[in-house]
């Protein structure tokens, strides 16, 4: 039954445990083979299953085990019940079964993945005190939660958890989770670290959610220079392109009088088969309205008209700021 269970045959798996129950010499099914059932039916998400096969367990007149819990709380874990997760936890010490080293762990798991940070740091700390030393599954699950979740003193507790790992455990979703997490708390160097290593291990980020992270970054540091580099950086290596991209570098070469490169933007987004929008010819005009280049400015209205965009907000001499683009 174990076999089948962790070769993914679950039919042959159930049909083991039916053979077992109908076979004279061998007796009734045990509680391991309960508990072989139980984590099948976890792993394969069919909770109502798992839950029927528990009650079969208790009707059976065999105690659970310590491997009957772990195996429930396995598969709210993969069902993401976090609550019922929590109850059989609770039940499972409230009966006099201590939990053991893959409990722990489970539980650990369990919190990261549901963004529980306290519940986590403790279940963290008990895993230390039963455990030992967590393994560096666990770690990475940590790290994930606190890259999702913001909380307080988050940055800190990544990098006390990041010197645990080596050089063989990097992986590309987690450095793309912490590329954004950098960006977000505006820490530009530590961010720029990570994109460095993303790009020599040629990982890819292909979404665009994380893309606006780096350039609003870069952005409220008002580091075009550095937002254009890394741009030449993401085309190069495949990573995921937007406008807001190029909107925001425009954004900023406009707010600082620097309109040639300003233009030359435009050819960018055209070798990258991104359209002119109402916002592209926004952003222009008011480069040249707060360079006071008014003649440009009423250009790139009669440009505006011709594509049937009409006139921006606030119309010709507007004077409301720059603000980052998103599209």
């Amino acid at each position: 039954m174990s076999s089948y269970m962790h070769s993914g045959l679950a039919d042959r798996c159930i049909e083991a445990f039916h053979t077992l129950e109908r076979d004279p010499r061998c007796g009734p099914p045990n509680a391991d083979s309960y508990n072989i059932l139980i984590a099948l039916f976890g792993r394969s998400l069919l909770v109502d299953h798992m839950e029927a096969t528990l009650l079969s367990l208790d009707a059976s007149g065999h105690p659970r085990t310590i491997g009957t819990y772990n195996a429930i709380i396995a598969g709210y874990l993969t069902a993401w019940m976090w609550e019922k997760m929590e109850s059989v936890f609770d039940e499972m010490v409230s009966g006099h079964v201590a939990p053991d080293k893959t409990t722990y762990l489970l539980m650990l798991r369990g919190y990261a993945h549901a963004g529980m940070i306290y519940k986590m740091e403790l279940a963290y700390e008990r895993a230390r005190q039963h455990v030992g030393q967590v393994d560096m599954v666990h770690i990475r699950a940590m790290i994930c939660a606190y890259c999702k979740f913001k909380h307080v003193d988050r940055i800190q507790k990544i990098e006390e958890l990041l010197q645990k790992l080596g050089p063989d455990d990097y992986r590309p979703w987690l450095a793309v989770l912490l590329i954004r997490a950098y960006a977000q708390e505006g820490l530009v160097e530590r961010m720029e670290q990570w994109i460095a290593e993303a790009l020599e291990r040629n990982t890819i980020v292909t979404t665009v959610q994380v893309m606006r992270s780096i350039i609003t970054s870069y952005f409220q540091c008002d580091a075009v220079d550095k937002l254009a580099h890394f741009i030449r950086q993401a085309e190069e290596a495949g990573w995921k392109l937007c406008r807001s991209l190029y909107h925001c570098k425009m954004v900023m070469y406009g707010k600082q009088h620097r309109l040639p490169e300003m233009h030359g933007v435009l050819d960018e987004m055209e070798f990258f088969r991104f359209d002119r929008t109402k916002k592209t010819f926004w952003i222009m005009y008011k480069a040249y309205v707060s360079s006071g280049r008014m003649a440009e400015a009423n250009t790139i209205l009669c440009m505006m008209g011709k594509h049937g965009f009409g006139f921006p907000r606030g119309g010709p001499g507007g004077t409301h700021m720059f603000h980052f683009p998103t599209n």
